[in-house]
């Protein structure tokens, strides 16, 4: 019955959307060979034409997006649409606007830092297109293939600590399916990796406890670039549920103390954003707390610039900064000899 209810709604979008796109279709340049449908000049003004000029707006936007959902999976500019509902950055398939080269950010960050004896952790996110690239429906060129070996390879070369998460992201849910990031499962794991190879070093002993509080609706940063509105329980993407924690940290320092924070955590929203907890399961693999200096939407090396320039004002110096570097934001392309 269920069934039967969602195919008559589909076509009743179909319907719809057929009736309301006459006003579109008639002001386009169809018949103009320079804006036609070869150089896709048709498709962008039609799109143009339907969202600005078809009656109540809102809803034919929603209508437009519903039917491109339903009929081919099609997302606006800046997502791709994966298999079973999941949905990827944009970003993950096309350089980065403006790189910067990984070899020369991290000599000039570890120089800086080891002249106040703080020692750099980087670590590199693969990308959700990399672990999850059995949803894609179709490949990425070699030189994406090839990246986060090669981002390995640079840190290898500069002898800092080298963290290969792949293998700790690469499970069922690592990620979460209509957001770009991973999920707080994927950052608990990743958060473990990360402690592994510094589990002999010493940091001031806190008393560290993570509890899980319950599932939550969650809505990805990627769902607007399906905007179904109104139609999206009949039409997708479907309701997602994240996993929420909380983590508390109890210093050594006890109550006249003063407690320094050993370790920095600096990086993008991967870290910053509080529904994926990887602050806080951080701080649970080390046992130690952590100073999250991380920013939203600034990528991953404004962050450190602005750290670099301000660590005089903090009261006190970490041993240890952590530097969170999704992939997305390295280059794919290979420097000539």
């Amino acid at each position: 019955m269920q069934a039967s209810l969602d195919s008559l709604c589909t076509l009743g979008i179909a319907a719809l959307l057929a009736g309301l796109s006459v006003t579109a279709f008639s002001h386009t340049d169809a018949g103009d060979t320079s804006k036609g449908w070869a150089n896709g000049t048709y498709q962008r003004g039609y799109e143009d034409r339907f969202e600005t000029s078809v009656p109540a707006h809102e809803s034919a936007v929603a209508l437009w997006s519903a039917a491109k959902w339903v009929f081919f999976r099609q997302p606006a500019t800046g997502a791709v649409s994966g298999n079973g509902g999941w949905l990827f950055t944009a970003e993950e398939f096309t350089e980065p606007d403006t790189p910067r080269d990984l070899k020369t950010e991290l000599a000039r960050v570890t120089d800086t830092l080891a002249a106040d004896g703080i020692t750099l952790v980087p670590v590199i996110i693969p990308d959700k297109a990399r672990i999850h690239a059995h949803r894609l429906k179709r490949g990425r060129s070699e030189g994406f293939e090839t990246r986060y070996d090669a981002a390995l390879a640079t840190i290898r070369a500069a002898e800092l600590i080298e963290i290969d998460l792949r293998k700790a992201l690469r499970f069922e849910g690592s990620f979460m399916r209509t957001d770009t990031h991973w999920s707080p499962e994927g950052a608990q794991s990743a958060a473990a990796a990360i402690a592994k190879p510094l589990e002999n070093t010493t940091l001031p002993e806190a008393q560290v406890t993570t509890i899980a509080k319950g599932a939550a609706p969650f809505d990805g940063d990627l769902l607007p670039f399906v905007a179904t509105g109104r139609y999206r329980d009949r039409v997708g993407p479907s309701a997602e549920l994240i996993n929420t924690f909380e983590t508390t940290v109890t210093s050594s320092g006890g109550l006249f103390g003063a407690a320094d924070t050993p370790v920095a955590l600096i990086g993008t929203s991967y870290s910053a954003k509080a529904e994926f907890h990887f602050e806080g399961f951080l701080k649970q693999a080390l046992q130690a707390d952590v100073l999250n200096l991380s920013r939203v939407g600034q990528g991953p090396f404004k962050p450190m610039d602005v750290f670099l320039e301000e660590r005089s004002n903090l009261s006190s110096l970490p041993s240890i900064v952590v530097w969170e570097i999704p992939e997305r934001y390295l280059t794919s392309r290979r420097k000539l000899p």
